[in-house]
């Protein structure tokens, strides 16, 4: 199934917006928009490389698990 950008941007505009309402607001997404989004993201996930080379000295901060 090819990926609708538009449709991408709209469902991502709407999460931020729900996020950044003063009142908790709630969206509602159809299982073919929850869908899509997954697809994408395991799309990007998947693409990404599981290590990074990096030089030293280098500092980590947070949790490293």
């Amino acid at each position: 199934m090819p990926i609708d950008e538009n449709l991408l941007d709209d469902i991502i505009r709407r999460l931020l917006d729900a996020k950044t309402a003063r009142a908790s607001k709630q969206v509602q997404l159809t299982e073919a928009e929850i869908r899509q989004l997954c697809t994408s993201s395991k799309e990007i996930f998947v693409n990404q490389p599981n290590l990074l080379e990096l030089e030293a000295p280098i500092k980590i901060c947070g949790n490293v698990t």
